[in-house]
Formats: structure tokens, C-alpha cells, sequence
């Protein structure tokens, strides 16, 4: 194999590949990527078994062949190299040979038979949708993932296809994000994958910026195509928990707050929260909210106050305060609203003006009021 290649566009097609290459693990082949070049076309690719991608590269002069480098030094030495053309040459040996008009450097590879191949079954269902919307789906949901690898199907973000809408969903048990996409129309069946959070974020980081996002759902696995790249992922096995069960429809007592002040006092008051509990304590009147921490073991305690919309009786409830920056956080309206019934229920959590064709909602479990607090 040979072929010489603008060292910007290699780097770049690397740079997509790359960040699948698993950190440790027990097969060595895995660390390396696959360059495999036909007619002129340079294929990159890389794996973990669960997730892989493949992005393509122009080159010139070029002799077909394919050989696996390892895949850390050799983007390593890429991206060290100036801006210059680079040939590249892996002789019989399976020794790969980088030159430019600076130097030549030297990687032992392997042969391109070795490296693992992931089959990829029809889809089931195939559409299209804007990059930029499902970049903001996955944004608006995956924070709320799990991290607890006993509860599997909580470490992934449920994508839900319907007729009339395409719905993302993630919860950890104790926060919950949904997010619709109305614009959306299938065909008569439903279905639904959980999506592994790697994939999610290699998508949205490495896709060509196109505008469009080709996504193709079977029994097992999803794959997304764009310009020149394709990843390719396993879902998640397993039924994800019917959240719909947990959302309350009966929430009537409803409080206006400006997002920014809100997220700003409660990192603010959180410093002084427990490390263990994280609690902080609402204390809604009409026209003001207190939030107030306290942590007895170090000592100390916070409170600050600020103007609310709300006509409710006056409601005490106790929150983490990570969790309800966090929601905050990936809330993008001037101003949000608490759907609320009482200290003890869930509280759900919208922006007060929805953009097209966009159904929002985070809800927040509450934690009991300590008496310290």
C-alpha cells in the first residue's frame, strides 16, 4: 500500500476515528485502526467490538493495500507533523513508513486480516433528520444518564420512533429528561433502541457537517451516515423503565423563575450543601424563593433569596442541588417553570416558551428535608 495525503484532511479524517480506540483492553488489535485503500479512496477505520466508524479520505498516488497501526502513535505523530504533504508506504513486512520533506518515521503494523469487522445487518427503519436537532436532542438528555453498570439499561438514552414523533429519554433514577421531536413522521409501527452514550457522543462530535444525519434502526444496532463518515453501534439489550409511570399529571402549583438567577444561586448556595446529600431546601412564597443549605458536619450554611411568579400556598421542598443545576443548566429559555404538588412529589421542569415543533421536560425527585436544614 502507498498513497501521499494533505497531512490537514488525514488529520482530520484520524481525529473521527480515534476516539472509539478503547483506553484498555484485553484484545491488542483493538488499539489499532484499519487503513484499507481501494481506487484511490483511503478508508479509516476503528472499533471496540460495540461501536466502530469508518470515515473516508481522498489521497494521491496511490497504491491499493491495507495494513492495522496502532492507533494512538500513530495519530500522535500526525498531528505532530507540520503542514505538508505526507506519503505513506507499508511494505510486505507490514512495516508503515511515514515521510515528509522533514523526516521519515517508522511504525511496525499488522496485516489488515487480523483486525476484528463488525457485521452490519439491514435496517428496519431508515430516516433522515438534521444534524444539528439530533445534536440537540442527545444534549438536552444524555446528562441524565446513569453510571451504574448494575442497572445497564439506565446507562444509555432511549430513542422512542412513532408515527408522529421522535422522543429522547434519560434517567438515573432520581432525574429524568424527555425531549420530542414533533416535526417528525414514520411509518405506522413503533419502535424503540437504547443508545449507548459513546456512540451519542462520537456522533455528535464527528459527523461531517452536512446538515443531514442518515439513521438506520435494526433488531440490534443503529448506524448513522453523514458525508463521509459511518458509525456503526450495538443498542443497548434490555427494557428501559416506562418513565411515563413517573411523571406526575396532576402537578397544578406552578412557579415562574428566571433560569440564570436560579442556576447562579443554586451553585452558589450548593457550596455549603452536604458532600453526601448534596440537599438543598426551596422555600416558595408568592413572591419570593429562598434557597438555603447547610452542612452540620463542616459547618456553615447558606441562603439567598430571589423573586419568583408563584401563587401557590407556601411549599418547603428539599432537592439535590447538582441535580437541579444540572437541569437548569441544559434548560435554554429565559425563563422556566416548576410543575409542583407538594414535598413529597416529583417536580417537572419546562422552559416557558418551547421551540418549534419541540416538547421539552426534566423532572427532579425530591429528597427529604433533613433536620438540619
Amino acid at each position: 500500500m502507498k498513497f501521499s495525503v494533505n497531512k490537514a484532511d488525514f488529520f482530520q479524517s484520524l481525529q473521527k476515528v480515534i476516539g472509539v480506540i478503547p483506553q484498555k483492553t484485553t484484545m491488542p488489535i483493538l488499539s489499532n485502526v484499519l487503513l484499507k485503500l481501494e481506487n484511490d479512496t483511503l478508508s479509516i477505520s476503528g472499533t471496540d467490538l460495540e461501536i466502530s466508524i469508518t470515515t473516508k479520505c481522498s489521497v494521491f498516488d496511490a497504491e491499493d493495500g491495507g495494513i492495522t497501526v496502532q492507533g494512538k502513535r500513530f495519530f500522535d505523530i500526525v498531528r505532530e507533523l507540520p503542514e505538508v504533504p505526507i506519503t505513506i508506504i507499508a511494505d510486505e513486512n507490514n512495516v508503515l513508513t511515514l515521510s515528509t520533506d522533514k523526516g521519515t518515521y517508522k511504525l511496525v503494523g499488522e496485516i489488515e486480516d487480523e483486525y476484528p469487522q463488525i457485521g452490519v445487518e439491514e435496517a428496519d427503519i431508515s430516516f433522515t433528520m438534521s444534524l444539528a436537532k439530533f445534536s440537540r436532542m442527545v444534549e438536552k438528555t444524555s446528562f441524565a444518564v446513569s453510571s451504574d453498570e448494575l442497572r445497564t439499561t439506565l446507562m444509555g438514552v432511549l430513542m422512542q420512533l412513532t408515527p408522529n414523533e421522535l422522543r429522547m429519554a434519560a434517567t438515573d433514577g432520581h432525574r429524568l429528561a424527555k425531549i420530542c421531536d414533533l416535526s417528525y413522521r414514520g411509518n405506522e409501527d413503533s419502535t424503540s433502541v437504547i443508545l449507548p452514550t459513546k456512540a451519542l457522543q462520537l456522533v455528535t462530535k464527528n459527523m461531517d457537517d452536512t446538515g443531514n444525519l442518515q439513521i438506520g434502526v435494526g433488531e440490534n444496532h443503529v448506524t448513522f451516515s453523514s458525508g463521509n463518515t459511518k458509525i456503526f453501534s450495538k443498542v443497548i439489550e434490555g427494557k428501559f423503565p416506562n418513565y411515563n409511570r413517573v411523571i406526575p399529571i396532576d402537578n397544578d402549583l406552578k412557579m415562574y423563575v428566571n433560569r440564570e438567577l436560579m442556576m447562579s444561586t443554586v451553585k452558589r448556595i450548593s457550596i455549603f450543601s452536604s458532600v453526601y446529600t448534596h440537599q438543598v431546601k426551596l422555600a416558595l412564597s408568592p413572591s419570593s424563593l429562598i434557597i438555603q443549605a447547610e452542612d452540620a458536619e463542616m459547618g456553615g450554611e447558606a441562603q439567598e433569596s430571589i423573586p419568583i411568579d408563584y401563587s401557590g400556598e407556601p411549599l418547603q421542598i428539599g432537592y439535590n442541588g447538582a441535580y437541579i443545576h444540572d437541569i437548569l443548566r441544559h434548560l435554554d429559555s429565559e425563563d422556566i417553570i416548576f410543575h409542583l404538588k407538594d414535598s413529597g412529589s416529583a417536580a417537572i421542569i419546562r422552559p416557558s416558551e418551547q421551540q418549534k415543533d419541540e416538547d421539552l421536560m426534566m423532572l427532579i425527585m425530591p429528597i427529604r428535608i433533613s433536620d438540619s436544614v
